[in-house]
Parts: structure tokens; C-alpha cells; sequence
């Protein structure tokens, strides 16, 4: 992935200069995920797919936000939750080339993103399949949230830098 900006940013973790900035960050699980769930009955975590208790279902895709100005997104990786209807008939179709022309499902984003101020939790989505080997990208339902607007109306370099800043860990 190439660095849209020449200038590049200063990393608050090494403090080092980087010419590339990183344009995505991925949750591991959803928010309702525990370790303690790893080896209960009914629950499984996959890089794509997670069930709590046979009850709760959830897909990982992406939240694409256009950089205004920039060919690139700027990509968070999420969780939604599906019914399990629309779960099962996404797991079973993972792998049918064609896929993508399946109808979007309703969620509820199921990852809380640092950096707002307002909880990303519960967020309504539509879950868009893409073509094998593609994550779904969750589109957020028009709200006054601030990622909603971001992903509606783009982010500016300066703010994804300050953004990126903020996620990077600290030393």
C-alpha cells in the first residue's frame, strides 16, 4: 500500500519517522467476546466468523472511509451481528463464487471503535457480501454519528493522521 501524502507521520510509539501510514485497524473479536468463552460449549472464533452460546451471530467485514482527496479508504475492521438465518446462508455460501449477488442483510455493528466520543455499539448496518475471498463491507445506516458521517462524507489526511496517531500504541 503506497502513502497518498509525501509528508508520511511521526509514530508516538517509536517516535520515528514512517513513510507509510497504516489505513487499517482490525478487531480481533466482537465486543461481546470474552477469553473465558474460548471453550464454552455453543461458542467458536474464527478470523471470520464468531457464535456465542448458539445464540448470537456475527460476521467480520469492512468499514471502508474515503480520504477526501485520495484514491484510498481508510478501512476499520469490524464485527457485525447477523440472524442466524442470514449467518448460516453467509457461512454456507463463503465460498460459491457469486456470492456478492445475494441481497444486504441487516446488523448491529458489534465492535466499539476508539476515538469517538459516542459509542460505535449497535450501530444499525447493511452487510454487503463481496466476491470469494473478499471481506463483507458493512455499510452504517444513516445517522448523525460521527463514523457515519466519515464514512459518508470522507475523512481529511490531517484528521486520519491525528486518528492513526491515536490508535498507534503508546511506548
Amino acid at each position: 500500500m503506497t502513502n497518498p501524502s509525501p509528508a508520511g507521520f511521526r509514530c508516538s510509539d517509536c517516535g520515528g519517522w514512517h513513510s507509510e501510514l497504516p489505513l487499517a485497524f482490525h478487531s480481533p473479536a466482537p465486543a461481546a467476546w470474552t477469553p473465558q468463552l474460548e471453550l464454552a460449549e455453543g461458542c467458536q472464533l474464527t478470523s471470520d466468523a464468531c457464535v456465542i452460546n448458539g445464540e448470537h451471530f456475527f460476521i467480520r467485514g469492512l468499514i471502508r472511509v474515503p480520504i477526501v482527496g485520495h484514491s484510498e479508504h481508510f478501512a476499520w475492521g469490524v464485527w457485525a451481528s447477523l440472524s442466524e438465518d442470514n449467518f448460516w446462508q453467509t457461512i454456507d455460501s463463503w465460498e460459491t463464487p457469486g456470492r456478492e449477488e445475494s441481497p444486504p442483510m441487516f446488523g448491529w455493528l458489534s465492535t466499539e471503535l476508539s476515538g469517538y466520543v459516542e459509542s460505535t455499539l449497535n450501530l444499525r448496518t447493511l452487510v454487503h457480501t463481496q466476491p470469494v475471498g473478499e471481506r463483507p463491507h458493512i455499510e452504517l445506516e444513516p445517522t448523525e454519528h460521527p463514523l457515519v458521517m466519515e464514512q459518508r462524507n470522507g475523512i481529511t489526511w490531517d484528521a486520519l493522521n491525528k486518528r492513526v496517531d491515536s490508535l498507534l500504541p503508546e511506548v
